[in-house]
């Protein structure tokens, strides 16, 4: 039997395996979300109202953040090669969950350095917001869900005021018999991207793409649906109650076509005018992460193999090379499915590299793959062995030299998401470690391991370039109730810089959920699972 035969099989499997403990999952679900959360976070007025989290009352036994303020001589701007801004994407990086179209994960702005912090959150109950964005005014774009309902909200980036929303289309009853649980969901709606012409391009869990204009709060108080394309017969069909989703649109970068996979492997285009799709199936593989966009193609990550497509003059679509990797024996403890838990990140220009990890024991690695053709130059085992995996993105970019010209140094930083996580108290194994790829004057590249911290999270994180510090997210380990913190690690030297005390119980928890920097500075925000936090220097 065939690696492709045998990766259905396991998909069956685990369908089944889902469909038989959907009734259980949801029965949990249901206790713990309804009941645990519900009196523990939000007290008696239930888990629909609308203000600041609340802390427990046990909260206020609560020591103060036992970290000092940072100390003088705070970690400098990162000399990096320019980031390309997408043509088709709103300018800057925070147009994406992964904030820009090479998925890089970092910002250019400067991100809160910890002193005299605020903090600020929102709720509306049990939900949070998978993607947030920024329009060119600085506001919050972000899509909020509960796990079955979809809203496109737009927001007061300080003080996280809704000003406009818009209902998208809500998971169907089916997700009860697909044991699918909601902080495991990679359907539609948790990813977007936001346009040049601040729209907000939204996979919908119908299997269409909403094209959603963002109100500017002066000519249009309202979000506007502009077009819609309907891809429904263009997915993977499966048998009832499984069912296949559009997960992910970007578009290419001559801005012709929106890009689309969905997680049972469909890659697809659109074509922007005509609304005709063209697509290809990878047969006997499934996608759990989003893709990456360059100047020279979109590069798929499946749990086989890494892809870079493109499309022809015909509009068809074109494999330029297809790289293999180790998915290791089995999914790993806190992943959702087996093979790479990363999206591709893609660093310096067309002559750079594409950098994803695979998914081997005892140790995984992180691969830096040559994007001209898929060669992997280099790469380096991290974490400690048999406790080593991740399912998030890495943060990458290529570093420059004093004059700003591309140094060859390719930084990446890698999150270890290994763990027997049970909702919703996550294990993860430390820490976050600093890769770099250096090239040699031969043209070939080294591997090099900077540091490794023993920071903790399962979220995505971030990078500031503009201050070089990367932000976590994650709880610490005293007191009657959890409190949660933002950590800020420097990226030259692994040091813990400071932790800033965003609150206490699970309402501050933001499990699996991603950070995000605004792009004019100063402001950082997590996704908790009820709703989001954002922390702020109190002085200049």
């Amino acid at each position: 039997m065939g690696p492709k035969a045998r990766s259905e099989n396991e998909a069956l499997a685990r369908r089944g395996s889902r469909t038989r403990a959907a009734v259980l999952c949801v029965c949990l679900l249901l206790a713990v979300v309804l009941l645990a959360l519900g009196s523990l976070v939000t007290g008696l007025s239930g888990i629909r109202r609308s203000g600041s989290i609340p802390e427990p009352w046990l909260a206020r036994l609560e020591s103060e953040d036992p970290l000092p303020s940072p100390p003088a001589g705070l970690p400098a701007p990162i000399p990096h090669a320019p980031i390309p801004d997408h043509p088709f994407m709103a300018a800057g990086s925070g147009n994406n969950m992964h904030c820009d179209a090479y998925m890089s994960d970092t910002y250019r702005a400067s991100g809160p350095l910890g002193i005299q912090p605020r903090v600020s959150s929102r709720t509306q109950g049990f939900g949070g917001y998978g993607t947030v964005a920024f329009d060119h005014e600085g506001r919050i774009v972000g899509v909020y869900s509960n796990g079955r309902s979809f809203q496109l909200e737009l927001m007061d980036p300080y003080t996280l005021e809704e000003l406009a929303n818009y209902d998208l289309p809500p998971r169907t009853n089916q997700w009860i018999v697909q044991g699918v649980l909601p902080w495991e969901y990679l359907g539609a709606g948790m990813y977007f991207y936001l346009d040049e012409q601040d729209r907000a391009v939204v996979p919908t869990t119908g299997n269409t793409v909403r094209v959603v204009q963002v109100p500017d709060m002066v000519e249009r108080q309202d979000f506007k649906l502009v077009r819609e394309y309907d891809l429904r017969s263009h997915v993977v069909p499966l048998p009832w109650p499984d069912q296949d989703s559009v997960a992910w649109v970007l578009p290419d970068w001559d801005g012709t076509a929106y890009w689309y996979a969905t997680t049972a492997g469909m890659v697809g285009t659109v074509d922007r005018e005509t609304g005709s799709v063209r697509t290809m199936r990878l047969e006997g593989e499934i996608i759990e992460n989003a893709f990456a966009v360059g100047e020279d193609g979109v590069y798929i990550l499946s749990d086989y193999a890494l892809y870079r497509l493109r499309h022809d003059d015909e509009g068809a679509i074109v494999v330029d090379w297809r790289t293999e990797y180790d998915r290791g024996p089995g999914k790993k403890a806190g992943h959702i499915t087996r093979g790479s838990g990363t999206s591709v990140t893609l660093t310096g220009d067309g002559d750079g590299l594409a950098v994803i990890t695979d998914n081997a024991e005892p140790r995984i690695h992180l691969l830096f793959v040559q994007r001209s053709d898929g060669a992997v130059v280099c790469s380096a085992p991290v974490f400690e062995a048999g406790r080593s995996g991740t399912d998030v993105s890495t943060v990458g970019f290529e570093l420059a030299d004093g004059g700003g010209r591309p140094a060859g140094i390719h930084s990446v930083l890698v999150e270890n998401n290994w763990g027997r996580h049970t909702f919703p108290r996550s294990r993860p194994a430390p820490g976050l470690t600093r890769v770099d790829a250096v090239r040699q004057d031969d043209g070939s590249y080294r591997c090099q391991q900077v540091w490794a911290s023993d920071e903790r999270s399962i979220g995505v994180f971030k990078l500031s370039l503009g201050n070089g510090l990367a932000y976590m997210y994650w709880r610490g380990d005293d007191g009657p109730v959890t409190s949660w913190y933002l950590t800020a690690v420097d990226w030259r030297t692994g040091r813990t810089v400071y932790k800033v005390r965003t609150g206490a119980g699970l309402g501050y928890n933001n499990w699996a959920g991603a950070l995000f920097l605004h792009p004019h500075g100063g402001l950082a925000y997590s996704t908790t699972i009820f709703g989001l936090v954002a922390v702020r220097d109190g002085a200049d």
